[in-house]
């Protein structure tokens, strides 16, 4: 079964969000700015999904006890600016490629 990955970025939100979704089971790379604590986070996390009944859109489940959902990195940031945020979650995402590469290999064999 092939990877599905899709690229959601938000200027308004303040968030960009990459998923890679492989049957039912989906991992998440999130970076987006605080504007409270003034800092950009980076998030993975896995949860497994179903489908809505609406092409290419599917409900996401967690399972808090089992599921990865873990810091990647984070960076202090006075101001926010859309190109920082770019910049960051592209840090974050080869940071975390060969995870993300292993999860989706480990739920490919196990399913």
């Amino acid at each position: 079964m092939e990877v599905i990955h899709n690229q959601i970025s938000n200027d308004a939100h303040r968030k960009i969000t990459d998923t890679y979704t492989r049957g039912d089971y989906r991992v998440k790379v999130y970076t987006y700015h605080d504007k409270n604590k003034k800092c950009y986070w980076s998030i993975i996390s896995e949860c497994t999904v179903e489908p809505s009944g609406t092409t290419g859109i599917y409900f996401e489940k967690s399972r808090p006890q089992i599921d990865l959902n873990k810091l990647v990195n984070s960076a202090i940031a006075s101001r926010y600016n859309y190109q920082h945020l770019i910049s960051h979650h592209s840090k974050a995402i080869h940071m975390v490629r060969e995870l993300v590469d292993q999860l989706l290999e480990k739920e490919r064999v196990s399913a």
